[in-house]
């Protein structure tokens, strides 16, 4: 803590800018926080008023354009939250206002750093340099640079011992007297270790010093080959980070050096995708987007090819493509549904266009939307203008929020997001809604995502100085109409369910790329809270809306959010999410209706003890079961696939699916992290002839048959099903599917206050297809108090994409609630919003 003082007190005799960014009243606490900080370290008496200055000059920082380091607000976040700091936040807060004191009093002093902007190809091997120029500051023997990494951008490993192997990297300078050896030094934050400091690679010199002008070039990759180098992220950006720190002296604090823009694009062609309106008129002119991608969902680069549309297996248009997007302006004559197909002229590439409903009927339009995702401006990957061209161009959405984290947020960020909004949205073509998430840990109320009607004059309500969820719905209320918000929480770092202002938080998040969450949005309505439902990404590269699973965190594709408007404008669109008129998918732009006695979903019937229960679904895919809730219980269920047999037949196909629980462990912790099923797969008296992964993921779901007729698979699962489809020859009464499970662990859950994250053991597990029953077999392999469980089906391969349901109940409650539940053959999932009948809304 000496040494800080002594840097605090050496950064105080460089003068400050002649023209000052600071207003005078603010530049007077910026210099009294500055002298008080070199004489006396921050504690717990002295540390909020310090934060707060701190937090006003960072955004003046900001809003003049100049840099602002990664972790600072974030740490802000949580000194001004907390009731009393621990040691840690104490000493980082002191780092913090040295680096601002540094970058106030001597702007020149992190010199300059420099990086080819690329572009690179996702997911191939590349040589990067990262050229700096050495600032006013000499950077003395025991300094050096630490060579940090973002814990979203997956460079590989890196070593610095053999050119000739990949990951390789090392330093040179123009200063033939200085030299470096490799070391390390922890790193905390989203360039480290995102919740503790973790080691990262340093290069530190060891004899010489470093004076301005010289320079210093660190390359990523060497040798020679075409897999020499360091891996590309498999994902495109318009600002991929590789971040690096700055040491004057042996034991100096860590400097940012601000992050230059290193563009990746896409591979070649590997598949396509189509999109449309889910819901026309006859003759009613729509746009049908193609869109050629790589194997990582990226915008396919390079030749294009032509394309055949087929409309309900008949070819209808012939496509000639414009690049990796290609629309055209179509139109259908006869009211019905239709399945429109792409295959390139050359016949090698085929995808899909969501389902097309065509109908003469006075009905709200489907539209689609993402409500909770990021980029760079917080712990994710590149920028909100790329973030808004994907959701409008490449996932085709109808509306999105790019729903940034607060506690990341500065002023200039904020006030940035709203130009991006005002720039991208059109009402009649696209909508985008300014919005942000508190970000709050679950004690305190946890996540929640913050929309806003319009752009305009929106001051969020942020978690620096709005700490409890309590405090949040007040601040909205006391600064915005209510009927100008939609709150949103989510289940990864769990809302509080026990609490819920029905002015302002109409929906509930329950699926994510961070797992299938149904058991939240049960929660708030056994609350008694009339909420609706929701899906969305919360993806952080930039990519809402259509978005491949990342690491063991972010591991499936996102979910989307379907509206029931009038039209597709900000005021519609925003008003249906208020009125409950949504419903949520896995990400399968699914039709879904549902009724009670005439009252649409997300509404309050009038009371009645008669109640006709009516539904339909358009799929994407054969639908597998539909399943009706009343008041948290089953009431219906139709399985629309399995298959029984009087006598097995000589070959069957079967369904395998692996399903786990995702409830938190304690009714107030954060949800149960991913489990991960791998191992190998034996057919005893009988032989597997092939084995298919079922569900959209990509390529979180993996399986390969062996030569000797058993397969390897790997899985994960977070409050749903992952699949296969085994076909099985040679089937007799004695025909066995042997599952062996290896050892795994869990990953990916938010920080737990009361289960961390466990061990699963491995185990055997045999499943007889003599003892099916209805065509099904389950069993179980549990940890702790959770029941996970395989089930084996035996299915029909064919099936209705279109179904349509009714029932009736009676009862003569006030009050109850009913929602349905939609799984299809892909293991995609619709959730709709409730129906309540009788009683009253909550006030």
């Amino acid at each position: 803590m000496r040494r800080l003082v002594s840097l605090l007190t050496l950064c105080l005799a460089f003068p400050s800018f002649a023209a000052d960014y600071l207003p005078e009243d603010l530049r007077s606490r910026v210099e009294q926080l500055k002298r008080t900080g070199a004489a006396t370290p921050s504690n717990v008496t002295n540390a909020r008023a310090r934060a707060r200055t701190l937090w006003q000059w960072v955004n003046a920082h900001a809003r003049s354009g100049r840099y602002v380091p990664v972790n600072t607000t974030q740490l802000l976040a949580r000194v001004m939250a907390a009731d009393a700091p621990n040691l840690a936040q104490l000493r980082q807060l002191d780092l913090s206002i040295a680096e601002f004191v540094l970058l106030d009093e001597e702007p020149e002093a992190l010199g300059q750093l420099t990086t080819p902007a690329g572009p690179l190809v996702a997911g191939t091997r590349a040589t990067i340099r990262q050229t700096y120029r050495v600032g006013t500051r000499t950077i003395q023997t025991g300094g050096g640079f630490v060579v940090a990494k973002h814990f979203m951008a997956p460079f590989g490993s890196w070593q610095t011992e053999d050119p000739d192997s990949p990951g390789y990297i090392n330093i040179a300078s123009d200063n033939p007297n200085v030299n470096f050896v490799t070391a390390s030094r922890p790193i905390l934050g989203m360039h480290g270790g995102f919740r503790g400091a973790a080691p990262a690679l340093m290069f530190q010199l060891t004899s010489g010093r470093l004076r301005e002008g010289d320079e210093v070039t660190i390359t990523y990759g060497g040798g020679t080959g075409e897999n020499i180098g360091v891996t590309v992220p498999t994902f495109s950006s318009e600002r991929m980070p590789l971040p690096l720190y700055l040491a004057f002296y042996d034991d100096s604090p860590l400097f940012s050096l601000p992050i230059q823009p290193l563009r990746v694009i896409g591979q070649g062609i590997a598949g396509v995708r189509g999109f449309a309106p889910s819901v026309v008129a006859p003759e009613e002119p729509f746009t049908l987007t193609v869109r050629a991608e790589d194997r990582f969902v990226n915008r396919a680069v390079g030749a294009i090819p032509d394309w055949q549309i087929f409309l309900n297996d008949e070819l209808w248009l012939e496509l000639p493509a414009t690049g990796a997007i290609t629309q055209t302006e179509v139109s259908i004559d006869q009211p019905d549904v239709y399945y429109l197909s792409i295959r390139s002229s050359d016949g090698a590439y085929v995808g899909e266009v969501n389902p097309i409903l065509v109908t003469v009927q006075d009905r709200p339009r489907v539209y689609w939307g993402d409500t909770h995702g990021h980029s760079g401006f917080a712990e994710g990957v590149g920028t909100a203008e790329q973030f808004m061209h994907w959701a409008r161009d490449d996932a085709r959405l109808d509306f999105v929020t790019h729903s940034e984290h607060d506690i990341w947020l500065d002023d200039f960020e904020w006030q940035h997001l709203q130009d991006v909004v005002r720039d991208f949205s059109k009402d009649g073509e696209f909508i985008a809604y300014l919005g942000y998430e508190w970000t709050i840990p679950n004690p305190n109320g946890g996540h929640h995502n913050v929309l806003f009607r319009t752009p305009d004059n929106r001051k969020r309500i942020p978690a620096q100085f709005y700490s409890t969820l309590s405090s949040l719905y007040q601040g909205l209320r006391t600064h915005h109409a209510s009927e100008d918000v939609v709150v949103i929480p989510h289940a990864h770092n769990s809302g509080d369910f026990r609490l819920s202002d029905p002015d302002l938080q109409p929906l509930v998040e329950i699926m994510s790329q961070h797992g299938n969450f149904e058991w939240f949005g049960r929660m708030y309505l056994k609350q008694g809270h009339q909420v609706g439902f929701t899906a969305a990404s919360d993806n952080h590269l930039s990519q809402p809306g259509y978005s491949a699973p990342l690491g063991t965190s972010l591991a499936q594709r996102g979910g989307l959010g379907a509206v029931l408007a009038s039209e597709r404008t900000g005021d519609a669109i925003f008003d249906a999410m208020r009125n409950l008129r949504s419903y949520a998918t896995t990400g399968d732009r699914i039709i879904l209706d549902f009724s009670l006695n005439d009252t649409q979903m997300g509404q309050r019937a009038p009371f009645a003890a008669q109640r006709n229960i009516r539904g339909r679904v358009i799929g994407t895919a054969p639908i597998d079961n539909i399943t009706v809730f009343k008041n948290d219980e089953i009431l219906w269920q139709r399985d629309y696939r399995s298959a029984s047999f009087a006598k097995l037949p000589n070959e069957i196909t079967l369904q395998l699916s692996f399903i786990s629980e995702a409830e938190p462990y304690s009714p107030r912790d954060n949800p149960r992290g991913w489990r991960w099923w791998q191992g190998n797969i034996d057919v005893d008296n009988g032989r597997l002839l092939a084995i298919n992964p079922l569900d959209n993921k990509l390529p979180g779901q993996r399986a390969a048959l062996q030569e000797d007729g058993t397969a390897t698979f790997r899985t994960g699962t977070r409050g749903a099903a992952s699949s296969y489809l085994l076909r099985v020859g040679n089937v007799g009464r004695n025909t066995r599917i042997a599952v062996q499970l290896e050892p795994t662990r869990e990953t990916g859950a938010a920080p737990p206050m009361y289960r961390p994250p466990q061990n699963i053991p491995g185990a055997s597990l045999e499943l007889a297809l003599s003892a099916m029953s209805e065509g099904k077999l389950s069993a179980t392999s549990g940890v702790d108090s959770y029941i996970d469980s395989i089930t084996l089906r035996a299915i029909n391969t064919a099936g209705e994409r279109v179904v349509a349901f009714e029932l009736d109940d009676e009862d003569q409650r006030h009050g109850d609630y009913y929602f349905v539940r939609v799984t299809q053959a892909n293991d995609a999932i619709a959730w709709s919003s409730p129906i309540w009948v009788g009683g009253s809304a909550p006030r």
